[in-house]
């Protein structure tokens, strides 16, 4: 109890010291706020008092309270409803009232667990066992004020060492106080806290919680640049992408209309193969034609001539049928130059994946922010070093503050050893910030990294696998050049057979008598003719297995067609979601810092809306403290002479 009287007396002074003397409003008077909320040890309020504090002048103020007294001053107070108001000459007015049904911006729950079992904070003290405390803080829904989404909040448990061991307290900062733990809890604007705190007890008690409530306004100016400068690098990047997709899509289009070019051809080729075997069967027909009129030639050398004439037509139908039948060089060519710009285009692909993982390493983060004057790594590492130094610091601070406290000789010491560690401790909870946003920032360019290089190692095995269909693309193509010089060859002796053959028609009507020498000779031409049909029968074979293949090549060409569509339609799909992402970014960034540095909206009055003109307003929160209560013994009842700031804890009980 001495102890919380001495920190609410210190909190008061502190007020006062910065309390500057300004001139009062004509109707609400200028003023600062601070409202004690006292609790049960469970959190749930017991009541709620406040401490306005006023310059000298005609005072107007509005509250609905219970009561309202002067603390420091004797002047006459006149009260009208929710208005209030007095004159004073003094230098500083404290005017203290009590609130009635007031509804406070937070839902604080204490919660004690003995081995498992809840208990009270009556049922469990001097008790001994495993001890759990559960510790929640949420938005009093029910509280029409900002103050939830404006103010943080710090809560202190002390645990006294003698009587607790092992303690654990996850999301709190423990400091070492004399002999107790002292366990601090920061809770930023608009969050709440639902935490845990274990130990091993013995005959157990603590002292009461002390949670203090201010407006949370910190000036943080990120410079993100350099995060959206590499984003802008990735979305390049990612274009280069979608462009290299969009040629391999384009390339394959090419080259599937090759392929169908190829797929005519190959079936005309065939056409023709069956036309040649077609005139090879004529062929025969003739030779036989000519065989049997070579026969009757001696009797009939008209017969002879018309055998001729016939053997002379069909060697100028099958001259027809393989002038028909051609192949371009040109559409090899074709067919080889789209696989090579497709070969082309996915080297191009995988060496911009290589420039976009190289370039999302955090590496290259901290070494951008090294040239531009600082470096990530000194900064995290002097920032845990000062978190270190400056939470000793506050530590003999607080220990030095202990010893001169209540005496008035060090009075002015003791006030400016409190705001030391007021200060120092918001440093402390800026500098922790700033380390979580440098681990963030390391996490989000790992997670970049990760993709680009799978995006690569994909884009590098495509470039390999498609390495070995170009160079069977090149295969095809010299063994369809050397079929169309084997056809031309063909065609070539069959133009000479038909110009021999019509000089031999021609000596056959002019020599009718050198039959007998061409029958005796003709044995050689049915057994070529024979040949010749059966290698036209082979010709026929093959060119319908060419034919299959290459519409087996086609099939290919259009799955890959189909599948870089479906490439350039996901890297487009890409392109359009990251569109804009630097500005996602900031958006993000100016969120994070949003979320912990809470409203910059004027201050507003807890009291009354009708109070227009509060510099600040300071929240207190203290719980009853958990012990043992003693048999309370008869003392006389006499007069017991306090001086201001005992009166002033003596209204709020607890004095």
């Amino acid at each position: 109890m001495r102890l919380f009287n001495k920190i609410i007396s210190l909190t008061l002074s502190a007020l006062i010291v910065m309390s500057a003397a300004l001139p009062v409003s004509a109707e609400s008077s200028k003023k600062e706020e601070v409202i004690y909320i006292m609790t049960n040890a469970n959190g749930s309020v017991d009541g709620v008092y406040a401490v306005n504090i006023f310059n000298r002048g005609d005072i107007t103020d509005y509250g609905d309270y219970d009561n309202v007294k002067m603390l420091n001053t004797s002047d006459e107070i006149t009260v009208d409803g929710d208005k209030i108001t007095f004159s004073t000459d003094s230098e500083k007015a404290y005017m203290q009232g009590t609130l009635t049904n007031a509804e406070i911006p937070w839902i604080i729950s204490i919660k004690y667990f003995l081995n498992g079992v809840e208990m009270t904070a009556n049922e469990i003290a001097g008790k001994s066992g495993d001890l759990e405390i559960k510790f929640t803080i949420e938005k009093n829904k029910n509280c029409k004020t900002d103050f939830f989404e404006s103010y943080a909040l710090q809560a202190t448990f002390t645990l006294d060492t003698k009587l607790c061991s092992k303690i654990t307290a996850d999301e709190a900062t423990i400091a070492n106080v004399g002999s107790n733990k002292q366990l601090t809890y920061t809770i930023l604007p608009n969050k709440g806290i639902d935490t845990k705190i274990t130990a091993k007890v013995k005959n157990f008690e603590m002292s009461a919680v002390s949670i203090n409530g201010i407006k949370m306004n910190l000036d943080l100016d990120v410079d993100s640049s350099e995060i959206t400068d590499k984003v802008g690098d990735l979305s390049n990047g990612i274009d280069k992408l979608d462009d290299g997709a969009k040629q391999v899509y384009n390339g394959s289009n090419e080259l599937k209309d090759g392929g169908n070019t190829l797929k005519g051809n190959s079936s005309n080729l065939s056409s023709g193969a069956k036309s040649l075997d077609s005139g090879v069967d004529e062929l025969s027909s003739g030779i036989d034609t000519l065989q049997r009129g070579l026969d009757e030639l001696d009797s009939q050398s008209e017969n002879l001539t018309s055998g001729s004439t016939q053997v002379k037509n069909a060697l100028e139908k099958i001259q027809t049928s393989l002038d028909s039948v051609s192949a371009d060089a040109e559409m090899l060519k074709e067919l080889t130059s789209a696989s090579g710009q497709i070969k082309t285009a996915i080297t191009n692909l995988k060496n911009g994946a290589s420039k976009l993982k190289d370039n999302l390493e955090y590496a290259q983060f901290k070494a951008a922010m090294s040239a531009n004057g600082l470096d990530i790594d000194k900064l995290s590492l002097g920032n845990s070093e000062a978190i270190k130094s400056l939470t000793e610091q506050i530590s003999q601070l607080k220990e030095t503050l202990k010893k001169i406290q209540g005496n008035e000789k060090y009075k002015e010491q003791a006030e400016e050893l409190q705001a030391q560690i007021s200060q120092l401790t918001d440093i402390v909870t800026l500098l922790t910030g700033s380390n979580g946003m440098i681990s963030g920032t390391e996490q989000y360019f790992n997670g970049l990294s990760g993709g680009a290089s799978e995006l690569y190692s994909g884009l590098e095995q495509l470039e390999t696998n498609y390495a070995e269909f170009d160079k069977s693309i090149s295969t095809l193509a010299n063994n369809l050049s050397e079929m169309i010089v084997n056809i031309s060859k063909l065609s070539d002796g069959i133009d000479t057979l038909v110009n021999q053959y019509i000089t031999l028609d021609d000596g056959i009507k002019s020599y009718t008598g050198g039959v007998k020498k061409i029958v005796k000779g003709y044995s050689k031409i049915k057994g070529g003719a024979s040949e010749l049909a059966d290698g036209s029968d082979s010709l026929v074979e093959g060119t319908q297995a060419f034919d299959g293949g290459i519409a087996s090549l086609y099939s290919g060409i259009t799955k890959l067609s189909d599948g870089a569509g479906d490439l350039y339609e996901g890297t487009d799909k890409i392109k359009s979601e990251t569109s804009g992402m630097d500005e996602k970014i900031n958006d993000k960034i100016d969120g994070i810092i949003s979320s912990i540095s809470g409203s910059d909206s004027e201050t507003s009055s807890f009291i009354s809306k009708k109070n227009t003109d509060v510099t600040s307003v300071q929240f207190v929160i203290k719980t009853d403290k958990i012990e043992v209560k003693e048999k309370k013994t008869e003392i006389a009842n006499t007069e017991e002479k306090l001086n201001f700031w005992q009166k002033l804890l003596r209204l709020f009980g607890i004095y």
